[in-house]
This record gives C-alpha cells, sequence and structure tokens, in this order.
C-alpha cells in the first residue's frame, strides 16, 4: 500500500493541496503489479490514487472514488516523482480541467517513467523507497438533473403530496439529492417551486454547506447566486423558492437544473454553562468518530476556553493525525470566530492530551449583557467547532524524507534568484538601448522639422515653387542639400580661390551643387549678379538707398523672383542647359532672403546683409 506520509494545504486562490505518498520498494523491485494508496479527501471529495506496472513501465492513475451518475467533478492535478539529487530531474506531468465522471472515474499517464529509470537515477532512499507527490487545485462539483414538471398537475388535489427528487450525488463524503416541491395556486396551477437539498447521510452534527442553483430552459437562464446554510441532524435545510415559473416550465415543464456545490465544513455544536458555580466539562465526537473535550473557565474578565482531544491514545502507532479547525462564539444573531484563520494541529498517539487553551476577545459584561445573545434563558452558551480537514499520515517523525523536500526547496531558491539576477541585468541593457533609441528619434525628429520649416519657407516666399527633385529630374545629381550640414572644406577653399575669403561672412544652407559643380561655374551671367550684390550694386542698390529703419518696399519682393524667373525660363526652356534646376533653386534661395530681410533690416547693415544673402558656403 502507498502510505500518505505529509500534507499540505497551500490557502491559495486555487485551493490547493499537496499529499506525498511512499511507493515501498517490494513494488517496484518484486513481482507485484498494483499498487493503491488509502482513500483520501480533498476538496470535499474522496479519491484514491494508484500505480501500475506493465512493460517495464509505471502507469499512473487518480481516481474518484465518490462518484455518481449526473455528477462532474473537474480538477486541475498533478503527480511528481522525487528525485534525490536534483529537482530538475523530477518525473512529473500535470493535467488542468480533467473531468471526472461516472463514466470516466479515473484519468493519468500511461508509461509514465520507465521502472529502469527509478531504480538508476537516485530516486530511491537506501530502503528502495521512492516518494511521489499529488497535487489537487480547481476543484468544481456539479451535479445536474433533467426536471420535467407538468404546469398544471391537476390530478393531485392536495399540493404537499406532489414532490420531485432526483438522483442522488456526493459531497463532503455525504449523500445528498434534490427534492422539488410545487404549491399550486386557487386554480390548480403552479404558482412557485420550492427547491430542497436533502442530506441523506445520518449524522449527529451540523453541516455548514455553500451551493448555487442554475436554472436553464433553452434560452432562459436563471442564477440563484450563492446559498449558504446549514444542514441539520435530519438531513433538512431550507428551501430555495422559484417564482418565475411561466419562463421556467413554458409549455412541455421540462428544464435543466444545476447545483453548483462550493463548500461544506462539519460544524460540532457544544453547550457550556460558563457561570455556573462549577462549570462542567462537555464531551462530543468528531465525524471521524473521535472523542474530545471542552470546559470553560472566566480569568480576570475574559472568557477562555480549553479544548482537548480525549482520544489521543487511540491514533495507531507509527501514525500522526493533522487537523484544521476553527472555534466560534454564537450569539442570537451572528457568530464570532475565535481565530482569525483556521488553527491546525498534529496529534500522534500518547497518554493524554495536554489541551489547546483558547483566550478570546470578548469581554465577560458584554456576554452577562441583558441584550448580548451570547446566553440563553438558562444561562446556556453555544460554541461551535467548525472542521475543515483531517488527515491520518504515516510516519509521524521527522525524517530524512523531510530532508529531500528541504533539499529541493533550496535549490528551486537558487534557481529564482539567478533567474532574478539574470532578468534585472537584462531589464538594465534593455533600459540602455531604449534611452539610446529615445535620443536618436528625437534628434532625426529635430532635423527633419528645420528642414520641413526651410522648405516650407523658402516655397511660400517664392511664389513660384519649382525644387530640385530627382523625380522631376532624373538628370540631376543632388549633394549637400541637407541646410543642417556644414559646407565641406575642400569646396570652402575652392570658392575663396575663385572669389575671394568668406570667413567674414555668414549664411544660411549649402548651394546645391549640380553633377559635381556648382551651377555658378557653368553660368557667367549669374556669377556677375553675385559679384554685383558683393559690391553692393544690382537690384540690391535700390533697397540700400532706402531707409534701414523702415520695413522693405513692397515691390522689391516680386522684383527679385522676376529677374530670377526670366532667366529661369530662359534656361529651362533650353533642353542643353542643365542649369535650369539649379535656377530654381537660385530662385527659391533669394525669396527666402528676401524674406528674412524684411523681418531684420532694422538690426544689420545693408552690405553685410547683401553678403549674407548671396554667399551659400558661409557657415
Amino acid at each position: 500500500m502507498a502510505q500518505l506520509f505529509r500534507f499540505l494545504y497551500t490557502d491559495d486562490r486555487s485551493r490547493s493541496e499537496v499529499f506525498t505518498f511512499m511507493i515501498p520498494s517490494n513494488f517496484i523491485l518484486d513481482m507485484d503489479t498494483e499498487l493503491k494508496s488509502r482513500d483520501f479527501t480533498s476538496s470535499n471529495q474522496k479519491w484514491s490514487l494508484s500505480f501500475h506496472k506493465n512493460s517495464g513501465h509505471l502507469n499512473t492513475f487518480l481516481t474518484l472514488k465518490s462518484v455518481h451518475e449526473g455528477m462532474t467533478v473537474t480538477a486541475d492535478y498533478g503527480i511528481t516523482l522525487i528525485n534525490r539529487e536534483h529537482f530538475t530531474r523530477n518525473e512529473a506531468f500535470t493535467e488542468k480541467s480533467t473531468k471526472f465522471t461516472f463514466e470516466n472515474a479515473s484519468h493519468g499517464r500511461k508509461s509514465f517513467v520507465s521502472i529502469e529509470a527509478l531504480c538508476t537515477l537516485d530516486f530511491m532512499d537506501e530502503r528502495g523507497n521512492i516518494q511521489c507527490e499529488l497535487e489537487i487545485k480547481n476543484v468544481n462539483t456539479a451535479f445536474t438533473y433533467d426536471a420535467q414538471i407538468p404546469p398544471t398537475p391537476t390530478y393531485i388535489r392536495n399540493s404537499s403530496e406532489l414532490k420531485y427528487t432526483s438522483g442522488t450525488f456526493s459531497f463532503g463524503n455525504y449523500e445528498w439529492n434534490m427534492c422539488i416541491q410545487p404549491k399550486l395556486d386557487s386554480m390548480g396551477s403552479i404558482a412557485c417551486l420550492k427547491f430542497y437539498l436533502c442530506r441523506l447521510s445520518s449524522l449527529d452534527h451540523l453541516c455548514r454547506i455553500s451551493y448555487r442553483y442554475k436554472f436553464i430552459n433553452g434560452g432562459f437562464v436563471h442564477d440563484s447566486g450563492v446559498i449558504e446554510q446549514y444542514s441539520d441532524i435530519n438531513g433538512a435545510s431550507n428551501s430555495y423558492r422559484m417564482d418565475k415559473i411561466k419562463e421556467l416550465l413554458q409549455i412541455t415543464g421540462k428544464f435543466v437544473i444545476r447545483i453548483d456545490l462550493l463548500k461544506i465544513n462539519s460544524v460540532f455544536p457544544i453547550f457550556l454553562y460558563p457561570f455556573l458555580p462549577q462549570p462542567q466539562p462537555v464531551h462530543f465526537y468528531d465525524r471521524d468518530r473521535q472523542a474530545w473535550m471542552m470546559e470553560s473557565c472566566i480569568e480576570d474578565n475574559c472568557f477562555i476556553l480549553r479544548l482537548f482531544y480525549t482520544d489521543i491514545n487511540n491514533i495507531p502507532s507509527g501514525y500522526v493525525r493533522v487537523m484544521s479547525f476553527n472555534i466560534l462564539v454564537r450569539n442570537q444573531n451572528s457568530a464570532v470566530y475565535v481565530f482569525k484563520k483556521p488553527v491546525i494541529k498534529y496529534y500522534y498517539k500518547r497518554e493524554s492530551d495536554d489541551g489547546l487553551e483558547i483566550t478570546t476577545t470578548i469581554d465577560v459584561n458584554e456576554i452577562m449583557a441583558e441584550n448580548s445573545g451570547y446566553l440563553d434563558h438558562e444561562g446556556c452558551m453555544t460554541i461551535e467547532m467548525e472542521l475543515y480537514y483531517s488527515h491520518l499520515l504515516h510516519q509521524p517523525e521527522y525524517s530524512h524524507l523531510d530532508d529531500i523536500i528541504r533539499k529541493q526547496k533550496l535549490q528551486m531558491h537558487r534557481e529564482i534568484q539567478a533567474l532574478q539576477q539574470e532578468n534585472y541585468s537584462l531589464e538594465k541593457q534593455l533600459h540602455a538601448i531604449q534611452g539610446a533609441n529615445v535620443g536618436v528619434n528625437q534628434a532625426q525628429s529635430a532635423g527633419t522639422k528645420s528642414f520641413e520649416n526651410a522648405s516650407a519657407s523658402s516655397t511660400s516666399s517664392s511664389g513660384v515653387g519649382t525644387s530640385i527633385s530627382s523625380s522631376n529630374n532624373p538628370n540631376l545629381n543632388l549633394v549637400n542639400s541637407n541646410p543642417n550640414q556644414s559646407t565641406p572644406n575642400v569646396v570652402k577653399k575652392y570658392y575663396e580661390q575663385k572669389y575671394g575669403s568668406t570667413t567674414s561672412m555668414t549664411g544660411s544652407a549649402n548651394m546645391p551643387v549640380v553633377n559635381g559643380q556648382n551651377f555658378l561655374d557653368k553660368n557667367p551671367q549669374i556669377q556677375q549678379k553675385v559679384a554685383n550684390s558683393r559690391n553692393g550694386s544690382g537690384f540690391f542698390n535700390q533697397a540700400l538707398g532706402a531707409n534701414v529703419n523702415n520695413q522693405i518696399p513692397n515691390n522689391m519682393n516680386n522684383q527679385v523672383p522676376n529677374i530670377m524667373n526670366n532667366q529661369n525660363n530662359s534656361n529651362m526652356n533650353n533642353s542643353d542647359n542643365p542649369l535650369g534646376a539649379g535656377l530654381s533653386s537660385l530662385t527659391s534661395t533669394f525669396s527666402s532672403g528676401i524674406a528674412n530681410l524684411k523681418l531684420t533690416a532694422t538690426n544689420f547693415q545693408a552690405n553685410k546683409f547683401t553678403s549674407k544673402l548671396m554667399n551659400p558656403f558661409s557657415s
């Protein structure tokens, strides 16, 4: 038999439970072909784990033991064989959203691992035993029932005799069914339906159960919401009333009922008389028929409870019982939990239990108050022990088996630290790359925006809109067309030798170069205009004759483009002359300079303005 020797409840969102079993060496090495565990409870369902040997491989299956027709239990589970050397060598598999039904109650993995690998890869301890971990989480239990109720059952006079009962289903190790009772009106038609959840298993204690109904008929769906209530000793509980009869029954009276069973806990009521001169202890039994005792006392105006496990000497030798529970103090309207979280206790075989002393936060004066609701008319106080789970584990003492898990935990911790350090380093590199990209993008954006503004200004000032373009002039080879790029020193030196020094001049964009040469070299007439502008002669003398404190005359804005346009048109009409595009660019340059001259004539002298306008190579 595969013994259960460790259990862990993680108390997380997925309600994970981890069971650790021991696979004995005689199963692996001997001729036995099947090994099973004892039945155990997980998420209010009874399960069993089995192992099978087949053709040199180990098969593993998880079986739902308490299953009935109409039940569907969905669960995520995983099985891991623990390697003693390193956690990366563990053999494991996981299954998600697995449906356990009446027709298919077992799921697992065939040929999970080879027997040879288990014997040679350090899975066995010195006794030949192997640890196996089973994790179960996200368990959901549902029961579906197809009901049919005639809309007008006139053949029954007494409505109390009219009752419909569903099949049986299992939840919390108890058997249940659902009872439907129609309520008739004066005309013999169904006015409403009452649904009862009935426990069939006989108990001597209460159950707190949470569930929800879902009624479905075609497109009509009605959800009851979460219902939480007690099931008494007789198995009865409060009813749920359904008033939407017309939508539910429609014509045929057929509909589907789905019950989602969420949670169930056993509740053991204890009745104490704390203010008697000599309070007497109260004995009770849990669901495993184990005896307990509780007594109360009052010290320093505090209400204190003491809980004893009186059947502790009946625990089998070599086993430990792990339990999780909480204590409630009930008043007339509600209940107060003594502990913020459930208590987990381990009990092993001994002569007597030392007891668990529980100091409540309830003031004695509050308990004795007339309208507090803690005491009845006889001075009796109700205490409830709510039990969440109870498991019997093998090998209670700390052993080398626990060292393996602690070793793997340390290995995983180191791996996580290494991964975190690597992740931190990669994040720093990524941050540096992103910062560099942002700087490059900003620089490109600033250059593009400056170029677009210059182009727009020149186009709007010229009134012609002619520009050098490779698409319009495929024979042109444009160089140094970026206005933000400085003129090369070689070109500067060439024009300094040709036209003189330009160190005292300042200007804007570089003049375009056509076919490796500046278009001024190919057009003597343009060179003469440039020379005249350097000397202050030509058409700019009209501007120099005006008062510099006043604005530039308006006719000057059109005079320069007209002069250049005439020259530009004559050159553009000549197909042998490659200066057409260059003249067009020069027109744009003149127009832009005139616009700047209008805005800055009051701050610059005329001779410097002329040099700045006409010299395209000044930096």
